[in-house]
């Protein structure tokens, strides 16, 4: 039984798929994204496969991921960097500058961090990842180095 061979990759390629695949879907593609967009029998998760392994011409030892975030700036959610309380403390009070009140897991996206949400921030306080030691929330950092008092708890607990 004869086999198709599968004609070589390069960088370049598959960088204009994901643009394409950016623009007509408003995000990037990962290697769950399914078929490329415009390119006939190819899919992201044969992409990322030949990345990793180094199949088609390529390498290896990458990732759809990892040649996003490395060619494009895409945050790549298996590699984030760490955070320091110092740094959020920085974002927080940078917040409070420009918009006159402080940051809640509502706030969105926060400014100049390369792609932080004060949400996210949260579930790292929480779960004590990316650095952090965990058990905390943004509300209670805010109210230990701030003395923001947290809203949600009535000020009779506060007081008892």
């Amino acid at each position: 039984m004869k086999t198709m061979r599968r004609r070589p990759l390069t960088i370049t390629e598959i960088l204009l798929w994901a643009c394409h695949h950016r623009a007509v879907t408003g995000n990037w593609p990962t290697k769950d994204s399914g078929c490329i967009i415009g390119a006939l029998f190819e899919t992201w998760i044969a992409v990322d496969t030949a990345l990793r392994v180094g199949l088609r011409s390529l390498p290896g030892g990458s990732s759809l991921a990892q040649l996003l975030a490395e060619k494009r700036g895409v945050r790549n959610i298996r590699d984030l960097p760490p955070l320091s309380v110092e740094q959020i403390l920085e974002w927080a009070d940078g917040y409070f500058q420009r918009k006159g009140s402080w940051p809640t897991i509502a706030s969105g996206a926060i400014t100049s961090s390369g792609g932080e949400t004060w949400r996210r921030v949260d579930q790292a306080l929480r779960s004590g990842i990316r650095g952090l030691p965990g058990g905390s929330s943004l509300a209670r950092l805010l109210k230990k180095h701030r003395g923001v008092r947290n809203r949600r708890v009535p000020h009779a607990t506060l007081l008892g």
